[in-house]
């Protein structure tokens, strides 16, 4: 006891006078000085066409949010601006001169009710609660019935937009190959569940559907 004791006594003259510093605090800080962005890849909303700048936001606002909640705390103003400078920089071939995106885009921020990276795990527990689609009760497969179920709880998320669905995601959800995954997609569409909106654009974008029951 009497070594213990004066260990503890050794150890206690050794603490620094300096304040404490959290280190992934302070590295947090380093890497959002780098760019303003507060981690935000904003990169992949850029416009790449016309008439897209509606759709881009609100998937840029949903990327914000998403982020923010990783970090748990709320991006700055400052840093909502240097993101949509930066976004609208590269987009300009595509912006009406005049027109003030920023304030629609600070609109979208307040109105997003999915943010990134949530709404999959929170749709699949959604779906296994409900009855699936009527016109998934052709198909015998349970699993198929549960996918299609998701996919109408993703389209109620995303109101009149097309929903995202990333099948390495949806893969590990159910355990399954991504090869299987797309054949029910496939099977989804035969029976008219699922529309394609937008292609798989590869290594950069999952495809985007609309669920139609």
């Amino acid at each position: 006891m009497k070594l213990a004791n004066s260990w503890v006594d050794d150890v206690s003259t050794t603490i620094p006078s300096q304040p404490f510093y959290d280190e992934v605090e302070e590295l947090d800080e380093v890497d959002e000085s780098k760019d303003g962005c507060g981690g935000v890849v904003w990169q992949p909303y850029v416009l790449k066409k016309p008439h897209t700048s509606n759709k881009m936001l609100h998937e840029l606002a949903r990327e914000i949010r998403g982020v923010e909640e990783q970090r748990g705390k709320k991006l700055r103003a400052t840093q909502y601006k240097t993101i949509f400078d930066k976004w609208g920089s590269a987009s300009r071939a595509f912006l009406q001169p005049d027109y003030d995106y920023f304030t629609g885009f600070l609109a979208k921020l307040h109105c997003v009710t999915v943010p990134k990276g949530q709404s999959l795990a929170a749709a699949f527990e959604r779906a296994k609660r409900r009855q699936p689609p009527s016109k998934a009760l052709v198909i015998t497969n349970k699993d198929v019935r549960l996918l299609a179920s998701l996919c109408r709880e993703l389209q109620q998320m995303t109101g009149d937009q097309p929903f995202m669905l990333h099948q390495t995601s949806v893969a590990k959800l159910f355990s399954q190959s991504q090869r299987t995954i797309s054949n029910w997609i496939l099977a989804l569409k035969t029976v008219e569940l699922l529309k394609l909106a937008e292609a798989a654009v590869p290594n950069a974008r999952a495809a985007r559907y609309y669920f139609i029951e």
